[in-house]
């Protein structure tokens, strides 16, 4: 397990906590527009749910899982000034 990768999951699930907290202040008094904010509520508790299960799965995966790949002198020259490899355009 990396844990920096899951120490930035927990940090990004704070944040997303801290604004349903918000939300909910905003939806709680009488007459407040709850209906506008339900979608963004909603679309806000999906991401702390997936946030919980990639923090879970980080913490089950081996501590070299999906590690950078070392890159070859050649590869490491042709990427040097663009982030885009191996594209072909020719639909030939």
């Amino acid at each position: 397990m990396a844990e920096q990768d899951v120490e930035a999951l927990r940090k990004a699930r704070e944040s997303f906590v801290r604004k349903r907290r918000v939300m909910a202040e905003q939806m709680a008094p009488a007459g407040a527009a709850s209906a506008h904010f339900a979608p963004a509520f909603t679309n806000l508790q999906a991401a702390i749910e997936a946030i919980d299960r990639a923090i879970k799965d980080e913490e089950q995966l081996p501590p070299d899982y999906a590690q950078e790949e070392p890159v070859t002198a050649s590869e490491a020259s042709v990427a040097e000034g663009s982030n885009v490899v191996d594209v072909d355009f020719d639909p030939a």
